[in-house]
Parts: C-alpha cells; structure tokens; sequence
C-alpha cells in the first residue's frame, strides 16, 4: 500500500512538472511567435502584393529615428505617459541591411510586436547601411557599395524614409514593409508607394521619399552618416541592437526582444505586458525543480 502510495505521488509530480513547463514555454514564445504566422516557410514575412514593386536607385540608405509621437494609438496595456515614464525611456538603436533576412526578421517578428505594446516606452533610432562602404574616388565622387545585390538602393530608400517620416509608427510600418517587399521583391527593389499607403503616409510625403531615393546628393551624406555610426558601433553582423547607447545583445537568434526591452524599464513602471512575462530563473524553478524531486523519489523506491 505504501509503495503503490509512492508510486502515485511520483507519477502526479512528474506530470505537474511537465505541466508547469508547457505553461512557461507558452509565456515566453508567445512575444517571439506573435507575428510568425504571416511568414513564409523560409521564415521571411511575404510580400503583400509581390507582384508590385517600384524600381529603386542603386545607392545605400540613411539611417531612421523613431521619436514618440502623440499619434500612437494607445494599447490597453501601456500606461499613458507621464513625467516619470519620459524621464525612463528605453533609447534603441537598430543597426540593419535593407536585404538582410535576419534584419527583415527581426523587425517583422520581435520589433513590431513589442513596438505595439511598450511604444511608451521606448525610442527607436534605425540605422540602415550598416555593413556598407564609401571610399572616395581621385575626383571627390564617392564609390558606396553593399554587401548584397540591390542592397545600396534599398538602403537608400530606408534612409530617405527616415529622414521624411516624421510620425513614429508610421516610420515603422514604412521600415517593416520596406524590409519584408524589398526582400520578396524578385529584383530586389523596395515599392514605395505600396509600403507608402500601407503605412498611411500622406501622398505628398510619398513623393518626397521617391524623388530622394533617385538623388544621390541630397542621400549621400545620410549613409556616410549611418557607416560612421556603425564603425563606432563596430558592427559585424546584423541585425545589431543596442540599448541606451551602452548594452548590446543579439536578437536574431532565439532570444525575446521583448524580454530584454523590460528589463530596461524600472520595477515602479513595468506595464503588465511585462510582469506577465516569465523569466529564465521561473521557468527554472516552476519546470525543472519538481521534476528532480520525482526523480529523487523514484530512486528511492528502486
């Protein structure tokens, strides 16, 4: 009677073990996850309409700074700002190639989601071009080349973008639209005017970021801009993101932008899309403690 009592209890801690597991993946891929229905199987966001596309000009992009705007549509979940809030802004710099699939990834699956949900608490800064190059001919004319077929004029499409976008979520929408069509795009060329629309951009503003794409003068000093702010960040790989111009981490693999984001907003000002979330040291206790016990309990029955 006792060993079948034993047997039991073993056999219920294990299962309430694995349980308890389930429960914490759930929490922590949820933030990762939430946007990946809409990928393709290569795990690149499709294009909305791949069949559009603008031909863009074949010169690197500058680089976008995301300011809060007083447009942002408010989300259930963030707090409405106050001084306490502004003083206690996440500042993110997101270094990116315009044809790169893990930058198009990033910022399809981890930035957006968390952008909807802490846009109170954060300031984007895009810098595109980050692994291009100029070097200056005999006669002062510049030689700008990128890693990858295209890349240049998708760049620089990105570069005006920032520069003319002056509503944060807007920008990026025209970011994430850019990246995703311009990925998908067969000649690799970024539509303008779709991701224009798409982002609920004024026409007139449109207009301006086609006509600077084809205007290397006006372009120019915006990737010379963003390839200083890589070398000092020395970049190697993208997507690069660094917090409050002294901590970086790498999202392109499995670790949740989200997670990371909250970190860096003080415990008095976390917003429930952040206490809601699981920490590795949780998931520890709540998934692999009762396990060892089960263990600790089925050996002593042997």
């Amino acid at each position: 009677m006792e060993n079948r009592a034993r047997n039991t209890f073993v056999l219920l801690t294990i299962v309430f073990a694995f349980a308890l597991q389930c429960v914490s993946a759930d929490a922590n891929t949820n933030v990762a996850s939430s946007a990946a229905s809409n990928n393709s199987a290569s795990g690149v966001p499709a294009p909305a309409n791949p069949a559009l596309s603008n031909p863009a000009p074949a010169n690197p992009v500058p680089a976008i700074t995301l300011t809060p705007s007083e447009n942002i549509a408010k989300t259930e979940t963030a707090p409405l700002t106050d001084n306490s809030v502004s003083k206690n802004i996440v500042e993110i710099d997101v270094y990116y190639e315009a044809l790169c699939s893990d930058s198009v990834k990033f910022v399809s699956n981890q930035l957006m989601p968390t952008f909807k949900k802490l846009n109170k608490f954060i300031n984007v800064t895009f810098i595109p071009f980050a692994q291009g190059n100029i070097t200056v001919n005999p006669d002062q004319s510049l030689n700008i080349t990128c890693k990858r077929d295209g890349e240049c004029a998708a760049d620089r499409v990105h570069a005006c973008g920032i520069h003319k976008i002056k509503d944060s979520e807007q920008l990026i929408k025209f970011v994430n639209c850019s990246l995703s069509e311009g990925y998908n795009s067969p000649n690799k060329t970024v539509p303008i005017d779709l991701c224009g629309k798409n982002s609920n951009i004024d026409s007139a503003i449109i207009t301006e970021i086609t006509n600077c794409a084809a205007n290397n003068t006006e372009s120019n000093p915006w990737l010379q801009d963003y390839k200083n702010k890589s070398s000092t960040a020395n970049v190697t790989n993208v997507p690069k993101v660094v917090f409050n111009k002294n901590t970086t981490q790498d999202f392109a693999s499995t670790v949740p932008f989200m997670n990371a984001v909250c970190k860096e907003i003080p415990d008095e000002l976390q917003p429930e899309d952040c206490k809601t979330i699981h920490s590795g040291s949780d998931t520890l206790v709540i998934g692999v403690l009762p396990i060892i016990i089960g263990v600790f309990y089925f050996i002593k029955l042997i």
